[in-house]
């Protein structure tokens, strides 16, 4: 129930227990003390959710957040499971304590509505296992916005979050540092002493264009991406963070306060400030410059009448001479070129080129456009409409309302801009002048009773530490090996960088409050960069976005949006636990299968790498993989590599019947429930098919040859249908094709396969010059044989 202001009455009579006889003095009770204890032991749960939340989206930016959607994309899955059990006991506070409060707005409305609706898409998927976890992260997005809106009770916590949010990108800059100037230097050292076995490692071949723009990428490029997988994604998370210590300078400026000096505060954030707008530079983002630029024009708006144009003139000039000296330091050391500006045009010709193609595939069918592909299933609807002279194989559309609705529907990208829009407006409102409400003056801890058993801390203290405790908690939910090679420097940087950047901007924060719309400029900043980068679906960075609006909306407090309403009833928490073991339930059910695939698929690899190599062992593991996870085609496509490993090393007989296996395994990978949509699947089945014809030469019967090549051009053609612009599929169809007699369909492939090669500025996407040749002296025979039929030979086996 809730508790008032004033100290509660107390009934002169103290009543009996029930049953009791009131001849025993020892069982009269008061009736109070049950209560207080509930509401001390409730707010204390409460404490430990709001704690465990601000320590996991600390861990969260501490270890990898893009994956490899094939074989990475359960890595965020223990930490979901982790925010699981944190709202468990974020409900449990509300049940024991019997107060359930919540913020709740149309704004809320839409955020909850998107979240929903992209984790249903994955049933929309073609490759369920990775949009069913990937779904799953969406989920935790949710449940992550409903803890910060409802379980901060003071103003002091929300900021406290806010600082923690900076400090962690502050830790995240200085491990970049550390990157560019000793990670990589040595990367690259190695790679340059063995470069052949890393191009094995990575599946490159040695003298291919791949090789040329592989190293290109490592030997030549000087970007720090830190824990992404790219410096575009990295920048991404650092602009929100830098935008708001870039306002808490620019307020702390502007207002002026003779009681406290101001130069000694900014003086001490000015370190991790610089950290931030360095790592930033280094980035070289151009999507991210310019929503630095857009956030700081809010900024410079709100604060552009208050102060003189003397005061004006002289932050401008400052700014300008900041970012002139980071960018000449950058410039001096080679971490920043001229490319950064004569290559925008570039840079968006090919943002242009993605948005078509996604487009296109949006438009390919009415549900596609309704209700989308599913999470991580974006790049194989792409590249069924990707343009020949595209560069990349994109698994995003680097736009983030483009992605939205390519992962889950038309209305899915109307709740991503109103929940945008609703939420920015909130923030953004101007003041009331006479709030029509206060802001649950109960709830505020210097307006209540000392001996309030409910009360929140006043300080904030305990939250930052708490939030430092994501150091410590992504060992688990990272499953970070500190053992291994450069994970305990990482960690150890990450983990001191946070505690000084809060020890140094602990003066600024702690002199100057935190406005709503520092939040909603560095909210804007995200979204901005969003346009023309990739990441609304990478966790770090769309934690980021949500977590700067929700705590905007809760600091706005002469507005509804951050009143805490209730209290309610136990009915309503008991509502709560209801759906959340059920979320629980079904998390399980659908998780506990890929989990136990994937242990299995480690005991196979482990059982591979052991000299000698234990291959019984790995069948097994292949096999109890199979039969835990029927979604998954790994271990289908893994079991036939190792069979055709054993054949292999066994010398490659045609007595050996192991080698019949290897087809039927591939085959079965593509077979439902599992994807039939994958073109790299499909032309591995054509490859290996045409590994196993030539090894075995003539010793198979022509029949067979037939039913082998004929498998080889059904492969080839499912590839280039998933992938129609790939000349290098082309003209593996058109020899696959003339193998088998096909030649009107050889000489069509053939001449698509050069067509698409002159169209295509990339090396890497075109033909090999000895392919190049080879057709082109081909097409000539082929035009000619086309022309009369009579003149086709039939196919010899070779």
């Amino acid at each position: 129930m809730a508790r008032q202001n004033q100290a509660p009455s107390r009934d002169p009579n103290p009543k009996l227990r029930h049953g009791a006889s009131p001849s025993s003095p020892d069982l009269f009770i008061d009736p109070d003390l049950d209560s207080e204890f509930a509401l001390w032991l409730g707010e204390r749960l409460r404490r430990l959710a709001l704690g465990a939340t601000a320590a996991l989206l600390t861990a969260r930016a501490f270890w990898p957040s893009e994956a490899d959607f094939q074989t990475d994309a359960g890595n965020g899955l223990l930490w979901v499971f982790a925010l699981l059990l944190v709202s468990t006991v974020a409900v449990a506070s509300a049940l024991i304590g019997g107060e359930l409060r919540l913020r709740f707005s149309w704004a809320d409305a839409a955020v909850l509505t998107l979240f929903g609706l992209v984790a249903l898409s994955a049933s929309n998927a073609v490759d369920r296992r990775p949009a069913i976890n990937l779904s799953w992260e969406w989920v935790a997005f949710g449940l992550a916005y409903l803890l910060l809106r409802s379980l901060p009770r003071t103003r002091n916590e929300s900021v406290a979050l806010a600082a923690a949010l900076v400090a962690t990108a502050v830790a995240v800059s200085v491990y970049g540092f550390y990157q560019v100037g000793v990670e990589l230097p040595e990367l690259q050292r190695r790679y340059l002493a063995n470069s052949e076995e890393a191009l094995r490692i990575v599946g490159i071949a040695p003298g291919s264009p791949q090789q040329k723009i592989f190293e290109n990428r490592l030997l030549q490029s000087q970007e720090p991406y830190a824990t992404f997988a790219l410096a575009n994604s990295l920048a991404g998370f650092l602009v929100g963070p830098l935008v708001l210590m870039l306002a808490m300078v620019s307020e702390t400026l502007t207002r002026r306060d003779p009681k406290v000096s101001r130069l000694g505060a900014i003086a001490f954030a000015l370190p991790p400030l610089l950290a931030l707008l360095y790592c930033l530079v280094l980035t070289k983002s151009r999507s991210a410059f310019v929503g630095l630029a857009a956030a700081m024009i809010v900024i410079a708006w709100r604060g552009w009448c208050r102060v003189s144009s003397k005061t004006r003139l002289f932050a401008f000039a400052a700014l300008v001479l900041v970012l002139a000296s980071l960018g000449g330091v950058a410039y001096a050391t080679g971490r920043l070129d001229k490319e950064v500006l004569t290559e925008s045009g570039k840079s968006f010709r090919y943002r242009r080129q993605y948005w078509v193609g996604t487009w296109s595939a949006i438009n390919e069918s009415p549900k596609a456009y309704w209700r989308g592909f599913g999470p991580g299933n974006f790049q194989a609807a792409y590249l069924r409409h990707k343009l020949p002279d595209a560069s990349e194989e994109i698994k995003d559309p680097h736009n983030l309302f483009l992605e939205v609705w390519s992962t889950a529907g038309a209305w899915a990208a109307l709740a991503l801009v109103a929940s945008l829009l609703l939420t920015l407006n909130a923030i953004l409102l101007p003041p009331k002048r006479t709030p029509d409400f206060h802001t649950e003056p109960a709830l505020l801890a210097e307006q209540r009773r000392p001996a309030d058993p409910s009360a929140p801390p006043p300080s904030p203290r305990w939250l930052i530490l708490s939030a430092l405790g994501g150091w410590v908690l992504v060992l688990l939910v990272g499953q970070m090996n500190l053992f291994s090679g450069g994970e305990f420097e990482r960690w150890l940087i990450l983990g001191l960088a946070w505690i000084l950047a809060i020890a140094f901007g602990f003066p600024l924060w702690h002199r100057q409050p935190l406005e709503p719309a520092f939040l909603a400029a560095a909210a804007l900043a995200v979204i901005v960069n969003l346009l023309a980068a990739g990441g609304i679906s990478i966790p770090t960075v769309a934690l980021t976005l949500w977590t700067l609006l929700a705590l905007g909306l809760n600091l706005r407090d002469d507005r509804l949006c951050s009143r805490l309403r209730g209290p309610f009833g136990r009915f309503p928490a008991f509502g709560a636990a209801a759906a959340l073991a059920a979320l629980i339930g079904t998390f399980v059910g659908q998780i506990i299968p890929h989990w136990k695939a994937e242990a299995a698929i480690a005991d196979a690899e482990e059982a591979i790498r052991a000299r000698p190599p234990a291959f019984e062992r790995a069948e097994s593991a292949y096999g109890r993989a199979k039969d835990a996870d029927p979604l998954s085609p790994r271990p289908w496509l893994a079991l036939a590599a190792l069979e055709y490993r054993i054949w292999s090393d066994r010398g490659g007989k045609h007595d050996d019947l192991r080698w019949k296996k290897i087809p039927i395994e591939m085959y079965k990978a593509v077979e439902p429930p599992r994807p039939a949509d994958s073109w790299v699947t499909h032309r591995e089945r054509a490859q290996i098919t045409g590994l196993i014809l030539r090894q075995l030469g003539g010793n198979l019967a022509p029949l067979e040859i037939t039913r082998y090549r004929g498998n080889i051009v059904e492969a080839s053609r499912k590839a280039v249908l998933l992938y129609p612009s790939n000349s290098s599929l082309r003209s593996r169809l058109a020899e696959a094709s003339a193998d088998i007699g096909m030649i009107p369909d050889a000489l069509q492939e053939g001449r698509e396969a050069l067509r698409l090669d002159k169209l295509t500025p990339h090396e890497d996407k075109k033909l090999d010059p000895a392919i190049r040749q080879w057709l082109e002296s081909k097409i000539p025979e082929w035009e000619k044989s086309a022309a009369q039929p009579e003149l086709i030979a039939k196919p010899k086996p070779r």
